[in-house]
């Protein structure tokens, strides 16, 4: 989809100040869309991405807005409606959630779910009015780990599972109005990757059928084009390099 200048389809992204969030509101941009993201306040680098979008000549919005605060998501929400319809939802916010059962806390594991599975819901319900009349998409970003089990732990495992199992169930509730898919990137070249000792790179990189991780644009790329496949709803796209081969 390639809107005009004068055509206000607006794209919300969670988490956009950096890495695979950046890359989406970038390349949702160029590819027609204003777009309204979220950061949790680091706004030096939530002032770059609008930079780095701005040569798409759309209107790039960013909030601060906690995925753990429903206050925050309204206001996310509200910020985003008042630019116009609401035609693609991209939720990506999340976090690491590293640790063995012994070491997994209650207050973690509740955090992991209220950023990966909480928050989108709300957020769906929030814009789905709009979603079906514009006959949009949501994309849910899980992960390999929501997959085929997380070597990270199992609050974050379960809860980007759980990110799967949300992507189907309002599949089936939104259609045939509303697409809803999600995407399970494997390794992404991201600032957390590359601070990774190299020996636990070249390890992870000897795992890849394409010998490399991939970039966050190139994530953004599959996930943009999942949300346009106009006869795919309740799927999940594995990108992993040929890693997991699920």
């Amino acid at each position: 989809m390639t809107n005009s200048p004068t055509t206000r389809h607006v794209a919300v992204v969670t988490g956009g100040s950096r890495g695979i969030g950046r890359a989406f509101v970038i390349e949702a941009a160029h590819r027609g869309y204003d777009v309204v993201f979220s950061h949790r306040g680091r706004g030096s680098d939530a002032d770059e991405t609008i930079d780095l979008a701005s040569s798409s000549g759309r209107v790039i919005t960013a909030v601060k807005a906690e995925m753990t605060n429903p206050a925050d998501l309204n206001k996310l929400a509200s910020v985003a409606l008042a630019l116009g319809p609401v035609h693609l939802l991209i939720n990506n916010a999340g976090m690491m959630a590293h640790g063995t059962l012994d070491e997994t806390t209650e207050s973690g594991w509740n955090t992991s779910f209220a950023v990966h599975v909480t928050a989108p819901m709300l957020l769906i319900r929030e814009f789905a009015h709009s979603l079906s009349a514009e006959q949009g998409a949501v994309l849910n970003v899980s992960s390999t780990g929501g997959v085929v089990g997380s070597l990270h732990g199992s609050s974050y495992g379960a809860s980007k599972s759980a990110v799967i199992g949300l992507t189907k169930a309002l599949a089936r509730e939104l259609a045939p109005s509303v697409r809803v898919n999600a995407l399970a990137p494997g390794p992404v070249e991201t600032e957390l990757y590359t601070q990774l000792p190299e020996s636990e790179r070249i390890a992870v990189e000897s795992e890849m059928l394409l010998a490399r991780v991939s970039t966050p644009e190139e994530i953004a790329k599959v996930g943009m084009d999942l949300c346009h496949w106009t006869f795919a709803t309740g799927v999940t796209v594995i990108a992993d390099g040929g890693r997991v081969l699920n």
